[in-house]
């Protein structure tokens, strides 16, 4: 039979049994739809080439601290240096840092960029010539010399129209003028959500410090250098710098990592899982939709005996059958990319901001190819078998019985029932691991209190506040104040950093304690803080006192510690009145211990508290130079912390119209952010995991009840020698539980083995979870009998008369 007239026969045939067809296309689309959007996820994130000439070539380079378990950091000025100067392996090396640029307009506050300070070999590395104009020179990267800077397209075309003119045009940034001498092409962005870049320019004393991790490293591969053997390179490079400046750089170590790997890294673990468990969707709807076509295929087997008597050949059959099943195939591909669209929809609304690449996520080329051919091949590969039983049906034998047989049992479609049935638990136990470790993490005892406090930022200008701490002072305590006096506001503080938005480490020493160099120093993470900062989080204090008023310039320097740096430095001591100092000065800087803090997870709640440090702003409001380090104010009032915002901005600008204020945000939502992901790896395998479950349990259903038509008869006769009903549902029940015992047995041991690979997703819950696999177990097991309870109840329901008479 032609292929036109296979395709025209199987619509016909399609049509006749709406119910199947809807069910095949429904499955199929289900499997494709979910495995066509999270590969377009993982495509977008982690296969698709960053958008830069030979992207492969990139690279970024990073110093890391393994005997304080750091395994990377940002780069020393000092060290960069010397890299740039004696690495062979690199044809262009680049640093950059990440920046708050303000523009000054006419009236109301400034506008607020995101943007970077580079300097030349930054734009050199990443090989994206400008639209218009040029990029910096290696002269533009000296003080004094810097003021100049590049556009991004959107901005461009947004903020000035798409002017031509504005090369030359000189704009007030951060109270400092720069001429604008290049614009960016479309869909250049490094770093993420940077549109604006002024030079890196660094004094001689600046440029030779080690001691201050700053810039972001990037380079490019020259051609043939492979990135193991830049690694070699950079490792053996940084080794003889810590022999050289062992004060410095003794323990310290730097390594290249592939900037596609570096940037998607922490989201890779999570979306391999669930590649993982989609696919294993597909195969469950995929089983599905073999037991169907055999299913069909065997009630067929009177109209093919038929068909072979009138001279069809075997090839034939098996043809029209194959044309069916891919028909059917394609169907639900069509209908696959339909859901995959819907589901890419709600998976880019429920995405972190802060994933990867996530602008690179969407329906392409790859993906309609991916889903046509899983279409195809779920079309070929599970009709094969239907096909196959068909041209193997007694032709003889059926024309004799005229059809009235049963058909007895069929071991693939057990089989494929007892596949569907173990990969269902797998994914039910890998959610409930999820759900386990989700639990885990949002009852840690953070060691604040998020709610009812409202969080904004403003970052002070350098070339107003640079070196002028007591303007700092200043301007803090007077938006503390103005904030504090608002209706509803019970506390208000001020801090250089919150709890989990990336908090800045420094060296320290203590007083009385043996003599080490930086490289030996412990390491806290430092905030500078005003009074109402700790009420205002809600953190306790459990020792001591806070920061308070009296603790201000001029007198001696304080500093408030948490409990761990209290457990590992000073064990089973008093603290109180012990001295500390943050960074290396000759004198020493030393403060005094005047308070005990309660840890907070400041780096994640699935991460060990650090050691903490939190020095009065008042005091000392930047550590390091004379850059003024951004703040966050902070209020804390019984109504919603929302509504406290536009009352807040409005304090701030009254005391400084120049100050733009970005990241008005609840602290709930921060503490929110900093699980989002972890919450969208759970949401989105409960939601694959309870696909499996139906999936599995209308395989169980569908098995079942055509196992109770096909053999209505034998159920007549047995009722008929007086067999009860009970006996007649608890034959089906049986069989459909044995089938369902051995696909958890199989479970089981498949998720015990599989979920070994989630390690890098759980928190404080092992991947073997006993309590875990039982509940999945159990859930399998109920929602399998519900399963086979209704076509047991319809088999206890046959009227032995009529089943007689029919068979």
């Amino acid at each position: 039979m032609p292929l036109l007239q296979n395709l025209r026969f199987a619509a016909r045939t399609l049509r006749r049994n709406p119910a199947v067809a809807a069910s095949a296309i429904l499955a199929i689309g289900l499997g494709v739809g979910a495995t066509s959007a999270m590969f377009s996820a993982t495509d977008g994130i982690l296969l698709h080439p960053l958008p830069f000439p030979r992207s492969e070539q990139l690279v970024t380079l990073w110093e890391s601290m393994p005997q304080r378990n750091i395994p990377k950091i940002i780069v020393a000025p000092g060290n960069f240096y010397d890299w740039r100067a004696q690495s062979q392996s690199y044809s262009a090396v680049g640093a950059y840092v990440p920046a708050v640029l303000n523009l000054a307009v006419a009236e109301g506050e400034p506008e607020r960029f995101t943007g970077a300070v580079a300097d030349a070999g930054f734009f050199a590395a990443l090989g994206v010539p400008p639209l218009l104009g040029r990029t910096f020179t290696q002269g533009e990267t000296q003080p004094g010399s810097d003021g100049v800077l590049i556009l991004s397209y959107p901005v461009w075309q947004q903020r000035f129209g798409g002017d031509r003119a504005i090369l030359g045009r000189t704009l007030d940034l951060n109270n400092r003028q720069r001429t604008v001498i290049g614009i960016m092409p479309p869909g250049f962005e490094f770093p993420a959500q940077a549109t604006m870049w002024a030079p890196l320019a660094l004094d001689a004393e600046a440029r030779a410090r080690r001691d201050l991790h700053q810039f972001r490293a990037i380079a490019r591969l020259k051609e043939g250098v492979t990135l193991q053997a830049a690694d070699r390179e950079l490792s053996a490079l940084h080794t003889r710098l810590a022999k050289a400046y062992p004060d410095l750089n003794a323990d310290e170590s730097a390594h290249a990592a592939g900037m596609l790997a570096d940037i998607v890294g922490p989201v890779r673990p999570a979306l391999l899982v669930l590649m993982g468990a989609v696919a294993a969707v597909l195969l469950i709807a995929c089983a599905n939709v073999a037991n169907l076509l055999l299913a069909r295929a065997s009630g067929r087997r009177r109209e093919i005996a038929i068909r072979s008597g009138l001279g069809a050949s075997r090839s034939s059959i098996a043809a029209q059958m194959l044309t069916e099943s891919t028909l059917l195939g394609l169907l639900g591909g069509a209908a696959g990319l339909l859901l995959a669209w819907a589901a890419l929809q709600g998976l880019l609304a429920l995405a972190p901001a802060n994933t990867p690449r996530l602008d690179q996520v969407g329906l392409n080329w790859r993906v309609v190819g991916l889903a046509l051919a899983l279409s195809l091949s779920t079309g070929l590969l599970f009709g094969l078998a239907p096909a196959w039983y068909a041209t193997r049906i007694d032709v003889n034998g059926m024309l004799k019985e005229g059809g009235r047989s049963g058909v007895g049992r069929s071991p693939l479609r057990s089989a494929l029932v007892t596949a569907q049935v173990a990969v269902a638990l797998i994914l039910l136990a890998g959610a409930g691991l999820l759900m386990r470790s989700f639990y885990e993490v949002v009852r840690v005892d953070a060691g604040f209190n998020p709610d009812g406090v409202m969080t904004m930022k403003l970052a002070p200008a350098r070339a107003k506040f640079g070196g002028h701490p007591e303007m700092q002072i200043q301007l803090a305590r007077a938006i503390r104040q103005k904030v504090a006096a608002l209706p509803g506001v019970r506390y208000a503080g001020i801090g250089t950093d919150l709890p989990l938005t990336g908090n800045p480490k420094f060296i320290m020493r203590f007083e009385g304690f043996p003599p080490v160099t930086p490289s030996q120093a412990p390491i806290a993470d430092y905030f500078a803080v005003t009074p109402g900062y700790f009420e205002a989080l809600g953190m306790r204090v459990v020792r001591g006192r806070a920061i308070n008023e009296t603790d201000r310039q001029g007198t001696p320097l304080v500093a408030v510690v948490n409990q761990r740096l209290i457990d590992r430095y000073f064990p089973g001591q008093d603290p109180i009145g012990r001295r500390l100092e943050i960074g290396f000065d000759t004198p020493p800087e030393w403060r005094q211990i005047v308070g005990v803090v309660a840890d907070v997870h400041s780096a994640g709640l699935d991460q060990d508290a650090p050691v903490q440090v939190f020095g009065a702003y008042s005091q000392i409001p930047t550590v390091f130079g004379a850059v003024p380090s951004a703040i966050s104010v902070l209020a804390r009032s019984a109504q919603d912390p929302a509504s406290l915002s536009a009352a807040m901005h409005a304090a701030i600008f009254e005391v400084d119209r120049s100050q733009p204020v970005y990241d008005m945000t609840p602290m709930s939502e921060i503490v929110g952010k900093s699980i989002a992901q972890r919450r969208l790896a759970l949401v989105l395998l409960a939601f694959f995991g309870a696909s499996a479950l139906a999936l599995a349990a209308i395989g169980v259903y569908g098995v079942m009840s055509f196992v109770v038509a096909q053999r209505t008869g034998e159920i007549g006769i047995r009722m008929a020698l007086g067999a009860g009903a009970w006996q007649v549902a608890w034959l089906v029940q049986r069989q459909g539980m044995a089938l369902v015992a051995a696909g958890v047995v199989l479970g089981t041991a498949g998720a015990a083995l599989l979920t070994r690979l989630m390690g890098a997703l759980l928190f404080h819950v092992d991947h073997r979870d006993p309590l875990v696999f039982a509940g999945a177990a159990a859930v399998l097991v109920i929602v399998s009998a519900i399963a086979c309870w209704l076509p047991a109840r319809r088999a206890a329901s046959v009227d032995p008369l009529e089943a007689l008479r029919t068979s």
